[in-house]
Parts: structure tokens; C-alpha cells; sequence
């Protein structure tokens, strides 16, 4: 195949690639046709020189994989957020790089030499070198800049044998003692209201003092609804709440629900 027909089939998958991205099986089969038609471009890059079809294939298979990572660490480099698209706009920068040097050395060659394999594999060798030297200074200097810290946090969960509530509790006429599950982290100490609602009524409420770095159980009294119907009962610490739904007990003499 000449290299002008090999560039407008990688072109082609190409495209495809950048459209189809949102059919999976499509866009795995275009990928690894592009990969392997890339490696064969890289072949002619490094060097001109014929060899064995099946050495051939599998260089131009490893030489086609490499260029996936390749182009990810130097999209990082550049700062722009890997993704599909990215990928194939790289991919792109890299055929027409090696196209052109593909041409000019077709141009300034004569005719094909004699096979000489290990000359190959070093051509093929030193790109994947470079590749992992790159990704490792990459990650090198990506672990020495300085990062945001994260975020702090509180958290407010059931806890106990309060995490199997699935459905509306019955709750009984004594109230029942709903263990919940207090976190921080990143936070500083600080004293936060504990409040109980039962529907829109706020039925309790006291100060918690939440340690920082620290997570730690907390019963919570929850008094029974005044009825046998449904009401959504809200434990709040501060800004976070944790909720699930119980009936109180059925009282003679009230309509049911």
C-alpha cells in the first residue's frame, strides 16, 4: 500500500473515531484498525527497509499501541484534559508529522534495502524508551507541584441497625434511640446543633461538638409520631441530614390514614 493511501485510510478511521465515539464496539474496532495502520506508518518512519510480514505486523502493532500513551502524557504536558476527542486530535498532530517524514524520505530514497531486523528494533525500541522516560518525569514532576488541599468535610449517617432501614419504621410509643454516624475531616473543631423534625415539627435539638479527623457513633432520641401515619422524620447536624420515614402508634378513637 503507498503511503498517500495509507495516510487517507488513517485519516478516515480517524474521523470516524471523532464521531463515533458514543458506539463502543464501533469506535474499539476503528481504534485498533487506526493503531495498527499508525504502527505501519511509524515503520516507514524509522526506517525503509523491508522485512518478514509477520515481524512486520508486530512491530507495527507494538509501534501503534505506543503511540496511545505517547499522546496522553503529551496532552498532560500540555495541560489539556484527556479525553476521546483529545485523543484522536493527538493522534492526528502524530500521523501528520510522520506522514511528512514519511514522504520525504520515500522522496530522497531510491528503492529498498536488504532486511536488517536489529536495526529495526532499535527504531522501534527508542520511541518506546522515550515514551517511558517522559512518563516517568511527567509523573516525577507532577508529584513535587504543589496541590490544593482537599476540601474538608462533616458527615451525618445512620448507623448501627439503623443502616437496614428500607422501608417506614414503626416506632413505638416510648420513642426509639436511631444510632447515627458522625465524620470530619479537614475541619476544625467546632459545636453544631443536633436537631430531630418529625414531619415540619423540630422535636429536639441540642449542641454536638464534632472532633476534627475523628468519626464516632451518636444516639439520637426520636419520639413516636403523634399517629399511625407516615412522616418523614429529619436528623440534621448543622447543614447535613440524614432521613427515613416512621409511623407511631395506632391510637383508638383517631381515623386512620
Amino acid at each position: 500500500m503507498t503511503t498517500v493511501r495509507l495516510l487517507a485510510g488513517i485519516c478516515a478511521a480517524l474521523v470516524v473515531l471523532s464521531l463515533g465515539h458514543r458506539l463502543p464496539w464501533l469506535f474499539a474496532i476503528v481504534l485498533l484498525t487506526a493503531l495498527l495502520a499508525l504502527g505501519e506508518l511509524w515503520l516507514r518512519a524509522l526506517t525503509g527497509e523491508a522485512m518478514p510480514a509477520i515481524v512486520r505486523i508486530g512491530l507495527a502493532t507494538a509501534c501503534g499501541l505506543v503511540s496511545l500513551p505517547l499522546v496522553a502524557i503529551g496532552l498532560h504536558v500540555a495541560g489539556v484534559e484527556i479525553r476521546p476527542r483529545a485523543i484522536v486530535a493527538g493522534l492526528g498532530i502524530l500521523v501528520t508529522v510522520l506522514g511528512v517524514i514519511v514522504l520525504l524520505r520515500e522522496r530522497a530514497a531510491g528503492s529498498p534495502v536488504d532486511p536488517r531486523l536489529p536495526h529495526t528494533l532499535v527504531a522501534v525500541a527508542v520511541p518506546g524508551l522515550l515514551t517511558l522516560v517522559a512518563g516517568f518525569v511527567a509523573l516525577q514532576a507532577y508529584g513535587r507541584l504543589p496541590h490544593p488541599p482537599q476540601p474538608g468535610y462533616t458527615s451525618l449517617a445512620l448507623n448501627g441497625w439503623a443502616t437496614d432501614i428500607a422501608r417506614p419504621v414503626a416506632i413505638p410509643a416510648r420513642g426509639v434511640h436511631v444510632p447515627v454516624r458522625v465524620s470530619s475531616a479537614g475541619m476544625p473543631t467546632a459545636t453544631q446543633p443536633l436537631r430531630v423534625r418529625v414531619g415540619t415539627r423540630l422535636v429536639s435539638g441540642r449542641p454536638l461538638t464534632v472532633e476534627p479527623d475523628a468519626t464516632r457513633s451518636v444516639d439520637v432520641f426520636v419520639p413516636a409520631p403523634p399517629d399511625g401515619c407516615l412522616h418523614r422524620i429529619e436528623i440534621s447536624l448543622g447543614a447535613t441530614s440524614t432521613v427515613f420515614y416512621g409511623r407511631g402508634p395506632v391510637v383508638r378513637g383517631r381515623p386512620a390514614c
